[in-house]
This record gives structure tokens, sequence and C-alpha cells, in this order.
């Protein structure tokens, strides 16, 4: 089959190329407004009982998250309650309440909330509510970002939607950075490994047109459900790194189909027509299997509720398709459009031409110097593998917030104000919600809900309830109970003021303000606490707020990943099956890759949870690790990985179909495709490392672990520990049942040994 389609591009390779000179101009003007479609966040699981508090905040009881949180401070050198001061908050408050996307504002004047004042009385800050998603928040944000500025105060912004804001912002500023980074780097590369400027130009062609059709694509999807600009980050990444690598592998096969001596009588335009079909047979077929290894590797974030995650997953296996079309298609046709001027443009030098007898090469002496003592090599290689990947053991996951943004960030500095003057982590409490049967005022439920009140208020780090029955300390239980069961019409009006941020019908809302920053497992252990209350009798208790998210994302992952991982590798198996006819090169496989993989788990936990190299890498040491990122670097790297293990095995099988001997096979095919998957992993590093230049946490560790994860790979692995490995198990390597086999061979799965 791939023979076919090698010959087919070497034929019809002017309408091959006249359709993406269509195509390519057609796909950048569709997929150029992309990135501004792309949603922000995506983190919500609307089946976790903490988003469904949060969306009940919001449509039952008209009170919400805190989105935009405005602190003001006095700048006249008086105080909050100065009548200047008092007229423009309530001004700002009264333009706020028009606009159709506010649910409700929140402050000290309206509601006689003394939590949202400050212990000097020089600052207040108001609580405005959104409705909608974060996009949509975003969007409200922005308008009415005008409307907030009162005279003689400063302010700055906290809350949630001015943080996913900076999030957004410095992603997108990232991405351009890095991009801006990684190509010129890449073409330098290229050059040197290449030594021609014609044969370098070709890997650079394809990385940058993967991307192209890669938002062309996302744009489409767009059309039918949402995508997260966290995507882009991926869809930047896997572009660039898979277009160049399989360019990389098919242009260097290609030269060395050329460097053979033609048949007898053939002409040089069928000589260079039969280096193309031959290229697109063997290395075109280890392309094509490589990029199923790897959009089935991303297919197990489908798996997950969390949209920011299926979207990673839509956009890498649309810029994996791509990538794998356009090596497939368009990069044979150039191949045979360049024939022997592929060399063209040559330079002279190059840093990794390999010598004219590979046999006596550095990968050949090192595949037999290796398969000597396969034994010590594997145990030299696993034990520190396994040592690095040890500090993942007391990994501490949490989720992003305002201390990934840099340091003079506005959100992040209005944030660390809030906790540094007002009551800490109040924007961060523990969102309770009781339903009971009846009236939530009736006499009976208020009895019942002051009990639930007041065994929160006894769990250990509870600093602060906030709910109607607050004043109790105070007034006296018997007196708030008495005024809170009062009919509506006879009721006080700031009560009724008051009241409205907490009870609608059969809900009463508690805030239980922790002693505890929300990732800290003390505060997680108050959310299990809180869910374990016994509610009043006929009612129901649900927690939310950002550690309940947390708990809630934990334990999604914890019940999630198994099948996640059952599911890639389950994959995995099939089409490395379909590849070679083995069972056991799957397996050994998918344990040498998990290797290099956890290696680099434990790394980042060394490094940036730990809070090593700070200065170094230039970011603020935060004690935590982001809990998607094993996930992603899973998804992404393990199908990575599986590229370089395909690209190898598949030269080994070829010299083992014509020698028979094991041993010289593995050493052949190392050094046929070790300088190759170096230098392609060199390439992919520094895309995937220009992304550690980020100045958000997240990106930085990100590129970090993975660069680290695919140079391990590159490297111990596919040079140490599969020759190794290999040596030890012999025939066994290519072993499979008969009857699967049989299957194989009959299914025409076997073009190899064509």
């Amino acid at each position: 089959m791939f023979r076919q389609l090698g010959r087919f591009c070497a034929r019809r390779r002017w309408w091959i190329l006249i359709a993406y000179v269509v195509l390519v101009p057609l796909a950048a003007v569709l997929g150029a407004p992309a990135v501004r479609l792309l949603r922000i966040g995506g983190f919500e699981d609307w089946s976790a009982d903490s988003w469904q508090v949060d969306r009940a905040l919001v449509e039952e009881l008209g009170v919400g998250a805190p989105d935009i949180l405005p602190i003001y401070t006095v700048t006249s050198g008086g105080n909050v309650d100065d009548i200047e001061v008092l007229t423009g908050v309530l001004g700002v408050i009264d333009q706020l309440k028009a606009d159709p996307s506010v649910v409700r504002v929140t402050s000290y004047y309206e509601h006689g909330a003394t939590q949202l004042v400050s212990r000097d009385r020089t600052r207040t800050f108001l609580v405005v509510n959104l409705r909608g998603d974060d996009q949509s928040k975003g969007e409200a944000l922005e308008r009415l970002r005008p409307l907030f500025k009162v005279d003689g105060t400063s302010l700055i912004l906290a809350g949630y939607v001015p943080v996913n804001q900076a999030l957004y912002q410095s992603v997108e500023e990232d991405l351009r950075n890095a991009e801006l980074l990684a190509f010129p780097i890449t073409a330098v590369l290229l050059l040197l490994i290449f030594g021609s400027g014609a044969s370098a130009s070709l890997p650079l062609i394809l990385g940058g047109l993967a991307v192209v059709f890669a938002f062309f694509a996302m744009r489409m999807l767009t059309l039918v459900t949402d995508i997260s600009i966290f995507a882009a980050n991926v869809v930047t990444v896997l572009g660039l790194g898979l277009g160049i690598d399989y360019s990389l592998f098919l242009v260097a096969r290609y030269r060395e189909e050329l460097a053979r001596p033609p048949e007898p009588g053939e002409t040089p335009a069928r000589h260079v027509a039969r280096a193309v079909e031959h290229t697109v047979a063997t290395t075109g077929r280890a392309v094509a299997f490589s990029g199923l290894t790897v959009a089935a590797s991303l297919c197990g974030l489908l798996l997950f509720p969390q949209m920011h995650l299926r979207s990673i997953a839509y956009g890498g296996i649309a810029v994996v398709s791509g990538a794998m079309l356009l090596a497939l298609t368009l990069l044979p046709a150039l191949l045979a459009l360049f024939g022997t001027r592929i060399d063209a443009l040559r330079l002279p030098f190059s840093l990794s031409r390999p010598p004219k007898d590979e046999e006596h090469g550095f990968w050949h002496r090192v595949a037999f110097g290796v398969m000597r003592r396969p034994v010590l090599v594997a145990v030299a290689v696993t034990v520190p593998l396994l040592a690095l990947a040890a500090p993942y053991l007391r990994v501490n996951p949490s989720i992003a917030d305002h201390r990934i943004l840099p340091a003079d960030s506005e959100p992040r500095i209005a944030t660390d104000v809030l906790d540094a003057d007002f009551l800490p982590h109040q924007v961060t409490a523990h969102e309770v919600i009781v339903r009971v049967p009846g009236e939530a005022l009736a006499r009976d439920n208020l009895e019942l809900l002051y009990a639930f009140h007041e065994r929160m208020r006894a769990i250990p780090g509870i600093t602060a309830v906030q709910s109607p029955f607050a004043p109790a300390d105070t007034v006296g239980k018997d007196r708030v109970l008495a005024l809170l069961a009062k009919p509506r019409a006879e009721q006080d009006a700031n009560v009724l003021a008051g009241l409205e941020l907490f009870t609608r019908g059969g809900i009463m809302r508690f805030a239980a303000v922790s002693d505890h920053v929300f990732n800290d497992q003390r505060a997680l252990d108050q959310v299990a606490a809180l869910r374990s209350l016994e509610p009043p009798p006929g009612g129901r208790v649900q927690v939310g707020g950002i550690a309940a998210v947390l708990w809630d994302m934990q334990e999604c992952f914890r019940r999630i990943t198994p099948w996640m991982v059952g599911f890639v590798a389950l994959i995995m198996f099939v089409v490395l099956f379909v590849v070679f006819g083995s069972v056991t090169l799957p397996l050994k496989a998918m344990v040498m890759n998990s290797l290099s993989l956890t290696a680099s788990f434990g790394a980042i936990v060394w490094v940036f949870q730990d809070g090593r190299f700070a200065t170094l890498l230039d970011y603020s040491p935060l004690g935590i690790s982001d809990a998607t990122q094993p996930l992603l670097m899973f998804a992404v790297v393990f199908g990575l990985s599986m590229d370089y293990e395909v690209l190898l095995l598949t030269r080994v099988r070829e010299e083992f179909l014509r020698t028979g001997d094991n041993a010289l096979s593995v050493a052949h095919g190392l050094a046929r495709t070790g300088r190759l998957i170096t230098s392609a992993a060199l390439l992919l590093v520094v895309v995937i490392g220009a992304f550690a230049t980020s100045k958000i946490l997240f990106m930085k560790t990100l590129g970090v672990g993975m660069a680290l994860a695919i140079a391990l790979d590159a490297t111990v692995i596919r040079a140490l520990l599969v020759p190794a490995t290999m040596r030890l198990m012999g025939a066994w390597n290519w072993w499979a049942p008969a009857p699967l086999t049989r299957l194989w061979k009959r299914a025409g799965l076997s073009d190899l040994e064509e």
C-alpha cells in the first residue's frame, strides 16, 4: 500500500503541488481567526458537586463565584466612609447592576458586610458575580472595566475573571515568543544537520504547513464544539515538532536511497521515482504508524469531562493527522520534484553527516558495546531512571491560581492585598448549600440549620462561617432566630438585603472561611469533613468553592486515569502489533517509554515543587504541582516516544529480514537511525524547550518536563536500553502466537516483508 502511495506521489507530483497551492491559502485564511475563537478556561466538570454548587449559586440564589473583585484604596487621606467615596462606589454599583451579565454586586455600603473593609478602613472591595461561562465572563470584564473608576481612589482588580484574563494574555504572548525563538534556532540546526539548504527547507515548510492546517481544523471544530485556548500551545508544539521530525526522517531516507547505484538501464528520472517509492514504502510506513500512535495517545484525554483536556486532544489529533498527511503526500511530491537537487545549496560542513562505512561508525560501535554486556547496561540505565522518578511519590497536585502569574501582574498583586489587608482566604471560602423541605426560614428549619451552622464552626481550621446566623455570637441565638423567622412583609429592609445573599426558598448558603490556603491538605480535609456532616432531616448538603473543585478534580483524575492508561496501552499494543507482527515488542516498548516518562515526572517535582533552580529558571516556588501536567505529558510524550520506537524498530526489522541475525540487525538499525533520532529529538527539544521561557509557571514546567522526557527517551532509552533488551530477548523480539501471525499476514499488514 505505501509503495503504491509513493509511486502515485512521484508520478502525480505536479497535481499534488497544485492541489496544495490551492488548499494552503484557503486553510490559512479560514484558520486565521481560530485563536480569537478559542475559549478561556474550560476546567468545569458539571457532574461534580463543586461545579453543581457553582451553578446553583448563580441560578438559584443569584450570587455566584467572586468573579470580579474591584479593590478601592482611598488616596485622599480619608477612609471608606467618606461621602465622596461612598457616593462614587454606589454610582459604580448602579451602573454594574444595569448590565445583563451581572448577577449581583455585594458591597459594604449596601449589605453592611464589614469583611469587605480593610483593617485600617482605607480599602474596600466589591464582589461582582457574573453569569455564563469563562469566555462570556471575560468578555463582560472588558465591557465593564471602564465603569469601575471612582474619583479619590486607586483601583486594582482581583477575582477569577481578571486572573483568567491575565493568564490568557500571558499564554498568547508566550506562544508568539516561543515561535519566534524556536523557528530560527530550528532552521539553523536543520542546516547543520543536513548540510544543505534545499534539504533543510523541506522540514521547515512542512512544520509551518502542519500548524496552518491544524488551526484550520480547530476553526472548523469551533463551529460544533468549544475549544480551549490551551489547545493552541499543543498545536504549535506538535505541528512544528512532528512536521519537522517526519520530514527529517523521510528526507534522510530519500537521500540514502538516492545514493544507491541505479539499476542497469535505469534512467535518472526512474531512479528518482524509485527512491521516492522505496522511501514511502519503508520510512513513510513508519511515519504513518508513528502518527497513529501519537494520535491514539492523545485520544486518552477524551475520556475526561474537562473541556480544556478534550480540546488539547482535538487540537493534537488534528495537527498529528495534518503532519502525517503532509509527510505522506506533499513531501514525496516535493522530493520527486527536487530529484537529484535535494542537496543543492550545500554547506561546506555538516554536524552529523554519516560516515561512508556505517558499520564502523559511532552508533554501530555503541550498539555492539551495549550488546556485549546487556544485563549490566540494562541495570545501569534502569536504576537511575527509577531514582529520578522517586520524587513523584510525594507529588502535591493542585490547580492553577493567581500565584502562577508573573509577580508584577495586577490580579496577582490584588489577590495578595486581599489576603494581607482583609479577612484571609475569604474569597476562597468553602461554599456550602443546604437544601431542606419547605422554607429555610421556617422556625423549625432555622433551628436545624443553626445546629448545622454550629457543627461547621467546630471543624478544625474554620475561622468564620458567613451565614444569617453569624450575629448570634453578639446578640444571642434566640433573638437571631426570631428575627429571621419574621414574615417577609414585616422584615427590616437591611435584614432582607443580607438574607438575599444566603437564602431563597428551601436553600440556605454558608460560606466557611478556612485558615489555610485552598490547596493545603488541611483545607482539602475540611472539604471532606463538611461533606460528611449530617444534613437536617430530609435535607441535602453540597460543598463547593475552589478547594472542593480541587478535591473533585483529584477524585476525577484518580477514577479516570487508569482507564485512560489502559485505553492508550491497548491502542498502542494493537498499532505496534500491526506494524511488527509481534506481541512482545509492544509490551517492551510501553515499559521503556514509561521509564523515561516517570523519570521526567519525578524531575519536575524535584525541581519545581521543591523550589530548586528558581533563580536560574525564573519562577516563584509554590510547593505544588499542577494536577493536569502528568496527564498532558503522558498523552503527548508517550506518543512521541513511540514515534522514535517505530522508526528504530522498523529499520531493525528491515535488517533482520535481510540478515536473520538479531545482534547484527540491531546494530545496523541503530547505526542507520541513531543519528536521525538524536537529531529529531534535539529539534523537538528546542521547539518544546522554547515554552520553558514562559512567564506562566504551568507552561514553564510543562516545557521543561516534556523536553527532559524526550531527551531521555532519545538517548539512554533508544541508544542503550533498547539494544540491551533486544539482545536479551533474541528471537523472542518478533514472537507472536501462530494464529495472530497468520491473521497479520492474511490481512496484508506485513508490507515490510514484501
